[in-house]
């Protein structure tokens, strides 16, 4: 093991949710910056010299800091799924058993995915609005927008990747799954969403 995943699981049992949130905001400023560079207008010239011509830190900076918020809500809401569909006693048969956990971790996956992924979208706009400055009336028109939409990509992406969070990843870990999986959901969100509009990408 690394010095730095050592590192990263001592100081997840001593504070975990401190880890989980800065980790996650980390992950989330480096999807920014990844999206960024796609994305961005490029000036004539090399590539690196016109990104960092048209780099909007601030913007990094908003994503770490709803990464940094969305880490222990994501945390408590995997944590109340093991408790409320909690993996059954082993089984008799190999077969039964493996039965029994694919159907708590498709119960978790639905119940994420039915409740908390259309909540967790919406409070995305709602956040990242307010720290852009939005007045309501925006944030209304950004909702009707582009809610829809990324509610249905979110059914494209999210239910395979929380079926191997929920049925094979340890508790401790999902929020750092589900942020690494975000790095390449939110690249591709805000290329899709640069041919139409420069506003900021759902995670």
């Amino acid at each position: 093991m690394s010095s730095f995943a050592r590192f990263w699981q001592n100081n997840a049992a001593k504070r975990p949710l401190v880890t989980l949130a800065l980790t996650n905001g980390a992950l989330a400023g480096i999807g920014d910056l990844i999206a960024q560079y796609i994305t961005l207008p490029t000036d004539p010239g090399p590539k690196k010299a016109s990104f960092l011509a048209n780099y909007d830190a601030v913007r990094t900076l908003r994503f770490f800091t709803y990464g940094c918020m969305f880490a222990p809500v994501a945390h408590k809401w995997y944590s109340l799924l093991d408790r409320r569909f909690a993996f059954p006693a082993a089984a008799k048969s190999v077969h039964q058993n493996k039965a029994a956990m694919l159907l708590v971790t498709g119960r978790r996956v639905a119940a994420d995915q039915i409740i908390f992924a259309p909540v967790a979208i919406a409070a995305f706009f709602g956040v990242m609005g307010t720290m852009e400055g939005k007045t309501m009336s925006e944030l209304r028109q950004t909702f009707r927008d582009r809610y829809p939409e990324a509610l249905v990509g979110n059914y494209v992406l999210w239910p395979a990747a929380q079926l191997i969070n929920f049925g094979l990843v340890p508790l401790i870990y999902r929020v750092p799954f589900s942020s690494v999986v975000s790095v390449f959901w939110n690249t591709y969100l805000s290329w899709v969403n640069s041919k139409n509009t420069t506003a900021e990408p759902p995670i």
